[in-house]
């Protein structure tokens, strides 16, 4: 059984936001989200991390274009960073930007990017239920969420989905995290 994103499943968001001006609060989220086969492997749950990983830079360009904003570049030390978090909140089982108290940019100078703006957004969900659509959906609903996705201040992207045992009670999660970010 596929889970989506609604009120039935247990899912947690967080969003961080540093330097960057709210986007996209004139409109609704849906008008955000790209109809399914715009982004190959974006309804595959199935798919490699590597996979969706692209597809929810796909999507998030998607939105972007929708308010007429660059695209995000997506940089393997962004993708390498996002990873990091990723595996942060697996190891601590804490659901947050700073897992066992870990600052949070470590992770974004721990890969090598040197930024002038920073966001990140984080989800979790059932571990092989989760597509990159439903972690897009989620994240446009959530105004901060959406604020990162959109960014005008924001240049490159990195994503990655980790595999968290137990995070979400019995069972694997998946924590996604994007990083968005701007260099100096």
């Amino acid at each position: 059984m596929r889970l989506g994103v609604t009120a039935s499943v247990v899912a947690f968001l967080a969003a961080l936001l540093v330097a960057v001006p709210a986007d996209g609060a004139g409109r609704a989220w849906t008008a955000y989200l790209a109809p399914a086969g715009a982004c190959r492997s974006a309804d595959d749950v199935a798919a490699s991390p590597a996979a969706q990983a692209r597809a929810v830079g796909c999507l998030v360009n998607w939105a972007r274009a929708q308010d007429r904003r660059e695209p995000l570049v997506q940089l393997p030390a962004l993708r390498r960073a996002a990873a990091l978090k990723g595996q942060g909140v697996a190891s601590c089982g804490q659901f947050s930007h700073t897992p066992c108290g870990a600052e949070v940019t470590a992770a974004v100078r721990t890969a090598g990017y040197r930024y002038a703006s920073f966001g990140e957004n984080l989800f979790a969900g059932p571990w092989g239920q989760i597509s990159a659509r439903d972690v897009l959906r989620a994240w446009l609903q959530s105004p901060p969420h959406r604020a990162n996705v959109l960014g005008a201040g924001f240049r490159h992207i990195g994503a990655a989905p980790v595999r968290a045992p137990g995070l979400l009670g019995d069972g694997d999660a998946v924590v996604w995290t994007a990083t968005f970010a701007s260099p100096r």
